[in-house]
Formats: C-alpha cells, structure tokens, sequence
C-alpha cells in the first residue's frame, strides 16, 4: 500500500513524498496501523520548523501531532480501542501511521471519538487538551479577570474555556481577523491592540490595577513580557505558548515585577499531565479529553468557525506560507486525506 507523508527537508521547504508501507507487517502490543482521514497543522510548532524558527533541531522534519483515521490493526495491548474504530491520535501528517501509544502522559496517545463528532471536531481536541493545561493550572475565581494573550486557535479555545468558568475574559492579538474570529466563536472582550500599547489598554479597562490571572498563549517572548506587566498584585502568570526565537531586553523590570507584586508564574506545558487517573492529582489526559469532547459537542467550541481552510495535501506549503504570512486570512487549517 502506498503511504504519503509531508517532510520538511529545508527551510521553508515542504513537500509530499510516498513510500510503499507493508499492512501486515508485525506489530508490538502497543502500536496500530491507521488510515488517516484528516489532519490539523499545529500552526505554532509546525511553523517555527517550517521557517527554522525553533533552534537546536535539524531537517528533514516529520511534522503534525493531530490526526483522525480509522484503525486497521492493533496490536493486543491496545484493549481501548478496536479494528473499525474512528479514532484521535497524535501522529504526523501521512495518510497511514504506524503508531506506538506510549500511554504514560498525555505526549503519545490514540483515544477513540464519539461518533457524533466530525473529523473536524475531533482534530479541535488536540487544540483542546493543550488549552486545558492553561485551564487545569488557573486559579481564579468568578471574582476574577483574566487577559489572554494571542488569539490562535488554542488561544481562542483555551479563553472560551475560561469563560465559561464565570470569569471575565480580556482578549488581546495585534491581528484584528484574531480577534473577529474570536468574537465569533464566542468570546465577549477581543482588542486587536498592538503590543506596546496591550498593557495600558489592559490597565485602563480594569481600573489600573491589572488582570487577576494572564495567560500567553503567544510563545512570543515580548507577549509574555506584557502578561507579567498586566498582571495585578498577587496574580498568577500562566505560560501556555513555548517561547522559541531569541529574544533581548532588559529584564530587571520583568523581575522586578514578579517580586513586588508577589506573582505567581507557572508553566503549563502541553506533555506533563498523566495519561489515566493517578492518585494524588485530579488532573490527567482521560479527564481532559472527555471535557473537550463535551465542550465539542454542546457548542462551546465550534471547530467551523475557527477552521479557516481546508487543503490538499499537494498543496501544504501553501497553507504554511499563508499561516506565517497572511495571517488576516489563514487561521486553522486542516489536510483532507481523502483527496
């Protein structure tokens, strides 16, 4: 059977290469084989190898961690899932994968969908479970404003979830079709403010005193500079988004900042949490997929309205330019397998 793949082989440099894949080849207790229907590019991390954003990484690159297929085998181990099942798993994009569930965090992992999901809904959960780890680490209240900084797709997720638990959410991107989309999916407070102007504004609307709980979901450093300086005394700094491009400032203020104004920062990266229940913590990847599947279904999450495109294989470089380039245009994207 013929398998397609995207490679990146060089700096903005993305093409589909085939190979012939055997199905019936051996297979350990953990893996599967699955024939893939759809996959979403992850416009943060796949774009910061696209464009050599990200250092200390070499080409070629397999990129994507968000896929929906069928399963075609599996191995015994795998008693969660079954040959025929619709399943979410987090391998690249290819139009078959072998796939080995590590099971142990939520990194590695193939769960099956509800069947009442399309493929689109069920390539949001990825974008779900990454913003839960904003969510999961929050500690606010309904007395509570938090600012969301960067309104991607996971940033516009991970402030729908906020809202939802009662909090006021302020939004903040410098690209006004951000913030459309976001007003659209639901969101009630979406400013396209440029950066040096993000903390004043942030000021001015609650009354001088800063946002309870900030959340970069950026990875931009100078955004989470803006988190730390919007954040109000006793506050929490959630750092959702993986800074990767170099970066200079004076950082006395930063940390200035953090120390008088007592301020929590905590880390919410996506591969920490436990796949299954663990005791000791109520936190972990069952739960949180669960969740996303819910907030999919009742609407809270509507994967048409911040699915932008939907390309070809063929034509992959084309969604990476327009994500990195034409950002009032390319929002989320999603491969079509089937064409």
């Amino acid at each position: 059977m013929e398998r397609r793949f995207v490679i990146l082989t060089g700096k903005a440099q993305a093409e589909i290469q085939s190979e012939e894949f055997d199905l019936n080849q051996p297979l350990k207790d953990n893996e599967a084989i699955i024939e893939t229907t759809t996959s979403m590019i992850s416009a943060g991390t796949e774009l910061s190898r696209v464009y050599a954003i990200k250092q200390g990484f070499s080409y070629p690159v397999y990129p994507g961690y968000t896929c929906v297929g069928k399963v075609l085998r599996k191995g015994a181990g795998l008693s969660h899932i079954e040959v025929g099942d619709r399943v979410f798993h987090s391998g690249p994009h290819a139009s078959i994968n072998k796939y080995s569930h590590v099971g142990t965090t939520q990194g590695a992992k193939i769960l099956k969908v509800d069947e009442r999901l399309s493929d689109n809904q069920a390539c949001m959960i990825q974008m779900g479970l990454i913003a839960m780890n904003a969510v999961t680490a929050c500690t606010g209240n309904l007395n509570d404003t938090v600012a969301v900084f960067g309104l991607g797709t996971i940033g516009i997720v991970a402030a729908l979830m906020l809202q939802k638990q009662g909090m006021r959410v302020i939004c903040f991107d410098p690209v006004e079709s951000r913030c459309e989309e976001g007003r659209h999916a639901g969101l009630n407070e979406c400013y396209s403010t440029a950066p040096e102007k993000q903390v004043e504004v942030l000021k001015e609307l609650t009354h001088g005193k800063g946002a309870e709980i900030t959340v970069d979901v950026s990875g931009i450093s100078p955004a989470i500079v803006n988190a730390i300086l919007g954040c109000a005394k006793y506050g929490q700094v959630i750092l959702l988004g993986s800074p990767r491009a170099s970066f200079s400032c004076d950082i006395t203020p930063v940390l200035n900042a953090i120390h008088m104004k007592m301020l929590d920062v905590k880390g919410a990266f996506n591969q920490l949490d436990a796949f299954g229940e663990t005791d000791g913590t109520r936190s972990n990847v069952m739960r949180n997929f669960e969740t996303v599947q819910r907030l999919l279904l009742d609407g809270t999450i509507d994967a048409d309205k911040l699915i932008s495109h939907t390309i070809k294989p063929e034509e992959i470089m084309s969604a990476y330019h327009g994500l990195m380039h034409e950002k009032e245009l390319w929002h989320c994207a999603v491969i079509d397998w089937t064409k």
